[in-house]
């Protein structure tokens, strides 16, 4: 049996792995408001759940692919998969002691379970045709809508009629994957010394970390601490020889605004998911499995969206897929806003419309990335850019968690003030930023343009 017949036999194990922890990614959206109630705490303070485990995620993504290098895949699948169980055991210990030591175990778990999602792709790349790779990121995306759909349904199962605390159950189905990955799962390696930059991912971690913390608790200590990181961060990879990140990168400016925008939109996404369950139940007091139930169609209409947009993007381009992609998550969050109240089937129906719209953000924002950079940047460019899909959204929950806390945004439109006015403004501000990031992307038109034509001639000559 060759290398790539037995990892055909075994790439379902990934996703397995990658579904059961990308799954719970979605289950703690959906558990939020009752941990709000079991922990005595702010939304604020829950928020730095979800806040963590995408940090952990994006964090964990650049050590796997890094380390693959010159580890072999079957060790790092095996360690990833014990980390993520043995977080996941912690987690359900630590549900009846304290939420800090709950958010360590979550940290463990999400990076230890990213190993399915971070090594799947390399896995693909390396031992199977070229021919064959384009199903098996087809595969890697409909992961993600399986976990999304699965963890809205089961989070709100599990927090209405068992407790949520055993949610933590779920990552341990992984186990099932250790036996076929010990099995077909070639043990090979790189002669290669490599070297994995701890202290430059350390230190763009930690300045997410504070700045998220500054959020949460508003101390002027810790938003110094964050620019000092942040300021460490740059000299770091100016001076360093094997930072992960070039300081050139930071020098084009048409890649930093990509990647805000990146941070920005994808944030933006995610604080949504978050905001969703608190919306619904403020308004309509429903149980977390009706959320699940209002909340799922919508990623179904992703899931279906997600499947078409490559084609969209090959007819019309990145740009104006991208920018019709921004334009109905504007319309989708106006519609939310003014219609959220209205009943559950119109909030339902603003979901889904939200959903679909940002299902095509993917594609032409890497894209958009990769049409910025050299061609001896681009591995290097996409591993940031993946990397600030998860730092963005990290950011965005905790303010978001902030936005629910602020009084200001408690009194509504011309002065009323009603359990929803704080939805109503904190939808409006998702609105003007997705705004803002159109009128950048304006702005730059030109030079996007250019360079993804230019892109395209590479690909061509090469």
């Amino acid at each position: 049996m060759t290398n790539e017949t037995k990892v055909v036999r075994v790439i379902p194990m990934f996703m397995l792995v990658f579904i059961s922890s990308a799954t719970m990614l979605n289950v703690f959206n959906i558990i939020s408001p009752q941990l709000v109630i079991d922990f005595g705490i702010e939304p604020l303070t829950v928020s730095l759940l979800s806040m963590i485990a995408m940090l952990m995620m994006g964090v964990a993504s650049v050590v796997y692919s890094t380390l693959s290098d010159y580890i072999s895949i079957k060790k790092l699948m095996l360690f990833g998969i014990a980390l993520l169980n043995i977080g996941a055991l912690l987690a359900f210990i630590f549900t009846g002691i304290s939420f800090y030591l709950l958010l360590v175990a979550v940290a463990l778990m999400i990076f230890g379970g990213t190993c399915g999602s971070g090594l799947m792709i390399i896995t693909v790349t390396k031992y199977i045709s070229e021919k064959e790779h384009s199903k098996y990121y087809g595969y890697n995306t409909a992961c993600v809508s399986i976990s999304q759909a699965i963890g809205i349904l089961l989070g709100g199962f599990f927090a209405t009629y068992i407790g949520w605390r055993y949610v933590f159950f779920i990552p341990m189905v992984s186990l099932v994957a250790v036996r076929a990955i010990t099995k077909y799962l070639p043990d090979e390696q790189s002669n290669s010394k490599g070297k994995l930059d701890v202290l430059g991912l350390s230190l763009l971690t930690l300045f997410t970390l504070f700045i998220s913390l500054y959020f949460n608790f508003s101390n002027p200590y810790l938003l110094l601490a964050s620019f000092l990181l942040l300021i460490l961060f740059f000299w770091y990879i100016s001076k360093a020889n094997n930072a992960f990140i070039n300081i050139q990168f930071f020098r084009n400016r048409n890649f930093v605004l990509m990647i805000l925008l990146v941070a920005i939109s994808f944030g933006l996404q995610s604080a949504y998911s978050f905001l969703f369950p608190f919306l619904a139940q403020s308004i309509y007091n429903v149980t977390l499995d009706k959320v699940s139930m209002i909340i799922l169609p919508s990623y179904i209409c992703a899931a279906i969206t997600g499947l078409n947009g490559g084609k969209l993007v090959e007819k019309i381009g990145s740009y104006k897929t991208l920018l019709i992609s921004l334009g109905f998550g504007i319309f989708s969050l106006i519609f939310a806003a003014l219609f959220m109240d209205k009943g559950i089937l119109l909030l339902g129906i603003a979901a889904c419309l939200f959903s679909s719209s940002f299902a095509l953000l993917y594609p032409p924002f890497m894209k958009l990335v990769i049409a910025t950079l050299d061609l001896h940047q681009i591995g290097v460019g996409i591993g940031f850019f993946n990397l600030m899909t998860s730092i963005g959204p990290s950011v965005l929950i905790v303010l978001t968690g902030k936005m629910m806390e602020t009084p200001t945004l408690q009194i509504g439109f011309l002065g009323a003030n009603t359990a929803y006015s704080v939805f109503f403004n904190i939808l409006i501000i998702f609105a003007v930023l997705l705004l803002v990031v159109i009128g950048i992307l304006l702005v730059i038109k030109k030079d996007l343009y250019k360079g993804e034509i230019s892109n395209e001639l590479k690909n061509v000559e090469n």
